[in-house]
């Protein structure tokens, strides 16, 4: 067996608080307890000082228009963009070509995850037939295929009864509902926020409000139900709000936030540019800090990409026409380190809880550490290195992306997947 040894990295391990040096040994694919063995000759040393280890990143919401493609992005180049982001496992949503509502289906979908992925890859079923919001999915048959979660994301079912009944038989089978809270009768023209950058485009307007009624639904259904419901892409400081109360509550709901919504406002898109077209939108200055105080209080649980490939074509068209939605796997831990780095409250614990350990905990994932015996997914990142997102680093086969040559500080390295090099910038 080839050890290797991550020697005089500062590792972040949030499962067991550890932020310290320390050597990482691994092989067989495994985390090995040879802490005492550092001059074994069967130890290949690599050299990881002024670098951070921490444990593979997990993403909750990953998008993929089409399992096969030859232009547009697939799979294959999917998972390599993720781990160039330092992703080892990532969640689907059901809103592939093969609508992942039935088991035919998922099996489909998960047949060509094995046969194409460089990572881990959860399907995640819809909660209505077709993602319609019409007739509930046949829930109870996705948890023998390891179906882990469950939602019509990017759709939001609007009939507040099949959202309840869905939760509630969801929950018959311990799989969380994930809902991107919309209310379509508000924001069904909306393009941006509803402020007055939209109005000086002369754009519709995507409201607080039509977020916020769905997350003060999602938490009553929570409530009375005593079930799990995750909110993604939360974008308002009113949601923020009601999350904060209910979770005083002990309500069992969770919420993330993307990266973009972290960084940027409404402001970016003066220019019409619809790579800053997304779903909920941009939002101003304020609730961009709500969502950072958010997270640093516990309120939001999670960082997510919410990826959401275009081909060019589709995508780069005038901007009412454009289709909303981002990619961001490959920049998610870079434009989150770099937006919340000088934050008082920051810490490397924190910063990977939010973009690992959270996510695990809200799927019921095994907890990426690096205790002896768990996989060796290991990320390197040096806080050091400079780097721009342009098309020569970009591994997806889409370029929708905000960050397109924005200048980060802090770049993955390396990526390991069961011991295996997956990724390497260098």
């Amino acid at each position: 067996m080839i050890i290797k040894c991550l020697k005089g990295g500062r590792v972040v391990d949030p499962a067991n608080k550890i932020d310290e040096e320390k050597d990482i040994y691994f092989g067989d694919g495994k985390i090995l307890n040879f802490s005492d063995q550092s001059d074994s000759k069967d130890v290949e040393i690599i050299d990881v000082r002024e670098k951070i280890i921490f444990p593979g990143l997990i993403d909750l919401r990953t998008h993929l228009k089409y399992i096969t493609s030859e232009k547009g992005e697939n799979i294959s180049s999917l998972t390599k963009a993720a781990s160039a982001g330092g992703y080892t496992t990532i969640m689907l949503m059901p809103d592939t070509d093969s609508r992942a509502d039935n088991p035919g289906a998922i099996q489909y979908v998960q047949d060509r995850i094995n046969n194409e992925a460089l990572i881990n890859v959860l399907v995640c079923g819809c909660l209505t037939k077709d993602a319609s919001g019409e007739k509930l999915a046949p829930l109870g048959s996705f948890r023998e295929i390891n179906v882990k979660a469950i939602s019509d994301c990017p759709q939001s079912i609007q009939d507040n009864q099949i959202f309840a009944k869905g939760v509630e038989y969801a929950s018959m089978f311990n799989l969380p509902v994930i809902d991107l809270p919309r209310d379509f009768s508000l924001s069904s023209h909306g393009v941006a926020h509803d402020g007055p950058v939209a109005l000086k485009m002369g754009l519709g307007g995507y409201p607080r409000i039509a977020e916020e009624l769905f997350v003060q639904r999602a938490i009553s259904v929570a409530n009375s139900l005593g079930t799990r419901i995750h909110l993604s892409s939360i974008s308002s400081s009113g949601s923020v709000d009601m999350i904060r109360e209910a979770k005083k509550r002990n309500v069992s709901i969770s919420a993330d936030v993307t990266p973009h919504h972290l960084f940027l406002t409404e402001k970016s898109i003066s220019e019409y540019n619809p790579n800053f077209k997304t779903s909920p939108p941009l939002r101003e200055e304020k609730d961009r800090k709500s969502l950072i105080n958010g997270l640093f209080d516990g309120t939001i649980d999670s960082i997510s990409s919410a990826h959401q490939p275009y081909e060019e074509h589709i995508k780069n068209v005038e901007y009412d026409l454009s289709p909303p939605g981002v990619i961001g796997i490959q920049t998610a831990l870079s434009a989150s380190y770099e937006c919340l780095k000088d934050e008082k409250n920051f810490s490397w614990l924190k910063l990977i809880s939010f973009l690992s350990t959270n996510a695990a905990k809200i799927l019921s994932l095994d907890i990426p550490s690096f205790e002896s015996g768990k996989n060796a997914n290991i990320v390197i990142f040096d806080p050091h290195k400079k780097w721009s997102f342009n098309k020569s680093t970009s591994l997806s086969n889409a370029s929708n992306c905000p960050f397109d040559n924005f200048q980060f500080n802090g770049r993955i390295e390396k990526t390991f997947m069961n011991g295996h090099l997956i990724f390497d910038s260098n």
